[in-house]
């Protein structure tokens, strides 16, 4: 009796495994991992600083229609469609007290949908003068999809996070910044942790419109 029993139960169990897992599949899916929307805000914890970011309106810059996002109250400009997403890189020297721009393009940050396994780069290159001076940069940046993971953060337990490692590198002439770690994003939520060169960003407070 116990046999038949468990050669009955045994289905009913693997089809509820995979409904779930079905289900998860669809929800992540869905779900949006940015989301850019006019109010929105997310306050995180990085070491002793607290860091907000806040999606403020659309502007046109560059000829393009981009989102504001200020982190810290400092201007961030990104650019998003179904597929990508895009932010702003704008750097300057200063020479007597004004600023000439060196950076001003938009490099690609993430491609949509997320899926286990999947990667994508971009490397910028250009040489700019200014008063007689020449500006070597290179940047480049690179991101793969690593695990599917729950976690949890002081703003809450979140299910279903993708993983995101990352690598970036920035060249001025002799000058180099790199910065390599990893991000967790929720869904219909965004970013709930991010560890670069092992220091901790995690998410304490939130509110989405």
């Amino acid at each position: 009796m116990k046999k038949y029993a468990f050669i009955i139960i045994l289905p009913l169990i693997l089809t509820t495994l995979t409904c779930h897992n079905d289900n998860w599949v669809l929800l992540r899916a869905s779900s949006d991992y940015f989301p850019l929307r006019n109010g929105n805000y997310w306050k995180y914890q990085y070491q002793n600083t607290l860091i907000v970011v806040e999606v403020k309106n659309d502007t046109v810059i560059n000829n393009t229609l981009a989102k504001i996002i200020t982190r810290n109250f400092e201007n961030e400009y990104w650019l998003q469609n179904e597929n990508e997403l895009k932010k702003l890189q704008l750097r300057y020297v200063n020479y007597g007290g004004i600023d000439y721009p060196i950076q001003n393009v938009f490099l690609l940050q993430y491609k949509f949908p997320f899926i286990l396994g999947s990667s994508w780069s971009t490397t910028f290159n250009d040489t700019v003068n200014v008063l007689g001076e020449n500006y070597v940069i290179q940047q480049t940046i690179a991101r793969q999809v690593v695990a599917i993971e729950d976690i949890n953060v002081p703003a809450g337990s979140f299910f279903q996070t993708y993983k995101i490692d990352f690598i970036e590198s920035f060249m001025l002439n002799d000058f180099t910044e790199y910065y390599a770690g990893s991000e967790w994003y929720a869904p219909d939520v965004g970013l709930v942790k991010r560890v670069v060169n092992h220091n901790e960003q995690v998410l304490i407070e939130y509110s989405l419109q």
